[in-house]
């Protein structure tokens, strides 16, 4: 009858004492062991939680503009189309009442010229009322806040927030009045009262905000005619599905609609480059993961066959004395699982530490111009971090069965005979 019965949590606890004993080159190789897997996993840590960062502000950005469905004017170009739509109340109503819409947000948009003594711009307005989604702009916001939009008859003068790009090239500061001149018939020009600035992406045209009713003046639009709508959803992973049933119900009440041509399109379909750049980073990310992976494994099967090859002549007094080659796999799996969990405590303690303080700091900058925003962006995602860190286990749990079974080829009267 053995004499080790349950005893592999014992007697791994001894091995890793007298390898934190022995030699210094084992002693050392344990410690690269546990380095190589904390490394490894804080890697893929920072990854997943930048990944997440980018997807985060594109999609805000990208949604901010065109919601997670548009809908404009059949065939018109939703970036400078002026092709008005006209919305009537009982179909705004039935919008927002359908269960998986969250909001719909009307904007009027027009192309202007903002122009100071020295110099001139051009600048894409958005008009807003109190439904626009904004928490891209004001998570965004360097300076001021975001326009009032419930602009009234008799109101001293509208309210505009621009990108960044624009107030510094025309030197504009908060506070000040700025003159946006408009084209068309007959040149037109309004003052706004500058009461923001927010860091603005890459992209060539920046939209300005400003209070919806200003652009219904100016283009002598009734309340109810509007550029296009945007709608946001409640679970915007199903907007095909959900645009999909939108049409379907619309089609079944053309009363709602009239003679009105309109089309729908989803988000993703109208910024194709920004969503196709995401991919892009997706697929970089996955080839990542993989390396990661496979550069902790090796590392931990290399310091579990060094560690075996030591620890020949204790196996061989162990299986002398009644340990069969189960027990002992045991043992070195479980030797092997400690040093991994350990190794992971110092990768994740590293990957948290080096991601707080770029979110607090911005210390690593980007040039928006091919980046769409100025610093790596950070998203902390605890389901993600959960999932790498029990993958990470259980894949190197996994590779290091192979090597664990080395203990069943060493013989006792081998190991332990006396040179």
């Amino acid at each position: 009858m053995s004499l080790f019965k349950g005893s592999s949590t014992f007697i791994a606890r001894g091995l890793q004492r007298t390898g934190q004993r022995g030699s210094k080159g084992i002693s050392g190789s344990l410690r690269l062991t546990t380095l190589g897997v904390a490394f490894s996993l804080s890697v893929m840590l920072l990854s997943v939680t930048i990944i997440l960062g980018f997807r985060e502000q594109i999609h805000e950005f990208a949604f901010s503009q065109t919601g997670h469905i548009s809908i404009n004017s059949f065939g018109s170009d939703w970036r400078n189309s002026n092709t008005p739509i006209h919305v009537s109340p009982e179909l705004l109503t039935f919008l927002r009442q359908e269960p998986y819409v969250e909001r719909v947000t009307p904007i009027i948009q027009e192309a202007g010229l903002l122009k100071t003594e020295d110099n001139f711009a051009g600048v894409l307005l958005y008009g807003i009322d109190s439904t626009f989604r904004g928490d891209y702009f004001a998570h965004n916001l360097r300076e001021g806040r975001l326009p009032q939009t419930n602009l009234q008859q008799g109101h001293a003068m509208p309210e505009i927030t621009l990108p960044v790009q624009t107030a510094e090239r025309m030197g504009c500061r908060v506070g000040e009045k700025v003159r946006i001149y408009f084209f068309g018939d007959k040149m037109r020009v309004r003052v706004y009262t500058l009461v923001g600035v927010y860091e603005s992406t890459g992209m060539e045209l920046s939209p300005a905000l400003c209070p919806i009713s200003s652009l219904q003046r100016l283009n002598r639009w009734d309340d109810n005619t509007y550029s296009r709508l945007m709608l946001m959803l409640r679970e915007p992973s199903h907007a095909e599905r959900d645009l999909s049933e939108l049409i379907a119900s619309l089609q079944k009440r053309p009363n709602l609609i009239g003679q009105q041509d309109y089309g729908l399109n989803l988000g993703e379909e109208l910024q194709p480059e920004l969503f196709n750049w995401l991919t892009f980073l997706d697929t970089n990310v996955y080839a990542l993961l993989s390396l990661m992976i496979l550069v902790g494994g090796f590392t931990m099967i290399t310091g579990l066959i060094i560690l075996v090859l030591d620890k020949s002549k204790q196996i061989g007094i162990l299986k002398a004395l009644g340990a069969t080659d189960g027990l002992l796999r045991r043992t070195f799996l479980l030797l092997a699982g400690r040093l991994i969990l350990r190794g992971m405590l110092w990768g994740n303690l590293l990957a948290l530490a080096l991601g707080l303080v770029q979110q607090h700091f911005r210390l690593i900058r980007l040039n928006p111009a091919n980046y769409f925003m100025s610093s790596v962006p950070i998203h902390f995602a605890p389901w993600a971090w959960v999932g790498i860190n029990a993958g990470t286990l259980l894949l190197i749990l996994i590779m290091i069965l192979v090597p664990a079974g080395i203990v069943s080829r060493i013989r006792p009267a081998e190991s332990m005979r006396i040179d």
